[in-house]
Parts: C-alpha cells; structure tokens; sequence
C-alpha cells in the first residue's frame, strides 16, 4: 500500500516520512471520534499549527529585528543609492554588527513546509475523504465546484473552486501582512524585485493549480493561513518588544561582531565583484 500510494518522491521523498509517522495517524486518532470530517480538518489544522507555532515565533521574531533596523538600513540605501554592491556590503556590516540574521525570518518558515508538503501528498488520497461533505463541498475529495464556467480558462479550468478562492485571498493578505510586519524590506541587488513580488505571484499562480484539487486540502490551506494571521498578531501584539530587541541590538554592537562562515563567504564574493568592477 505505501508503495502504490504516493506520498513523498523525488527531492520531497523525506515528506512521506511526516506524512506516515505524524500525519495519518494524527488523522485516524480524530476521525475514531470525530464523524464530520471539515471539522476534523478544522481541529488538526489548530494541532498542527501549534506544534509549529515555535518557528512562527521565530519568524517573527527576526522580521522585528528588521522593522528595528529599517531606520539605518534606508540611510545606507540613500548613501549608497548609485552603488548596489557597496550596500549589499554595507548592509551586510550592519547585520553583523547588530547580531541579526538576514535569514533568520526565512529559515523557521522553510521548516514548516514538509509539513504543508505532507498534507498536499495526504488529502487527495485519504479515501475518508469520498462522499464527506462539508459546507457547500458535496466531496471533500474532489474540488467544490460552485461554478461551471461555458468556456475554459487555460491553467485553471472551466469551473470554480470557492475553497481554493479563499485559499487564494487568504494567502495573499497574509503576504500583505507579512510585507507590513517586515517595514517593507527589500533585498538588495537584481533579484530584489523578482523577490518583491513572489509573494504575490505564487497565491495566483497556485489559484490555477489548486482549482482542481481536493476540497479537504484547499480547505485545510485556506484555514492554516488564517491561523497563521491570528498567530502573527497575537505574537506580534503580545509577545514581541520591539523595545528590548532595539535595546539587545545596541547591547550586540558593543560586543566583539561574530561572523559565520556564511557571512565571510558572502562578503568574499561581494568584495571579488566589487573588485571586477
């Protein structure tokens, strides 16, 4: 059976192993007393949101420490505003000195994509799943269809799928808020805008994707991203002093700066194009 069904290949082969050890039998524990599955879906997306609630706190951690550098960042970018490569370099200083990890928002972010990465393996083939309705989903296993389209969209289909609209939505106002909790921040150099924009791309580009995929996990997605909104606030708006982190920074630059070896081989290689130049 765990041959024929797939649930992780290729570079996510790892994402089976979440899927068998941690998913399915978290599913099988609450469908052994909860018969409604959209609730169901509803209760293991606060479980699991909460487990990984750590590396959210993280992320949100490190885009304060962003907001709080913001100030200083923008003298460097007007300073510097004819030179991109002796900002990347400048910028880099600044972290250093600060004690701040440039990629410290993105890191916790990419350990919690397995888990998204299981369930895209898990819903579409839970048979649980066939016939359970929920809402205005007739199918939990197919997509809920609230619109038969006379024509066919290229990339998306000739009907409509509501969970995967508000999937969409929400993903888009969580970039939004995500792009609001880090002041803006922009990377700098030619991928910047490529980078600026991401965010808002893939929640289109997923919109067509999705649109013929299982109501449960469409569902699923869009109920995780509003989770992931109220965690943000409440960590933002409850835990997270920017104050201290603005006080740790100033404490950090008092201190011998530390530098990683990543740090050192970015710097490398922006002195050696600085010098090509």
């Amino acid at each position: 059976m765990e041959e024929m069904i797939p649930l992780g290949f290729g570079i996510f082969f790892f994402v089976k192993y979440i899927a068998k050890w941690a998913i399915i039998p978290l599913f099988n524990v609450l469908s052994s007393f909860i018969s409604n599955f959209g609730i169901l879906i509803i209760v293991m997306t606060v479980i699991i949101r909460f487990v990984l609630s750590f590396f959210t706190y993280k992320s949100q951690l490190s885009s304060a420490k962003m907001r709080v550098l913001k100030p200083e960042i923008d003298e460097l970018k007007a300073k510097y505003a004819d030179n991109q490569q002796q900002f990347g370099m400048e910028q880099m200083k600044l972290f250093r000195t600060a004690g701040v990890n440039p990629l410290g928002g993105c890191i916790p972010l990419l350990l919690q994509m397995p888990f998204l990465l299981a369930m895209y393996y898990v819903f579409p083939t839970a048979i649980q799943l066939r016939q359970a309705k929920f809402l205005w989903a007739e199918d939990l296993s197919t997509y809920d269809n609230v619109l038969n389209l006379p024509f066919n969209i290229p990339f998306y289909g000739d009907h409509v799928s509501m969970f995967t609209l508000l999937m969409t939505v929400s993903s888009l106002l969580l970039a939004l808020y995500s792009k609001q909790m880090t002041g803006g921040q922009e990377m700098a150099g030619p991928n910047g805008q490529v980078m600026k924009w991401m965010p808002y791309i893939m929640p289109i580009m997923f919109l067509g994707w999705f649109n013929n995929f299982a109501a449960g996990l469409t569902f699923y997605y869009f109920f995780s991203n509003l989770l992931s909104l109220l965690q943000q606030f409440v960590i933002q708006k409850f835990l997270i002093n920017e104050e201290k982190i603005h006080a740790k920074i100033k404490e950090n630059r008092n201190k011998p700066a530390a530098t990683s070896k990543w740090q050192q081989k970015l710097e490398e290689m922006q002195k050696q194009q600085q010098n090509r130049k």
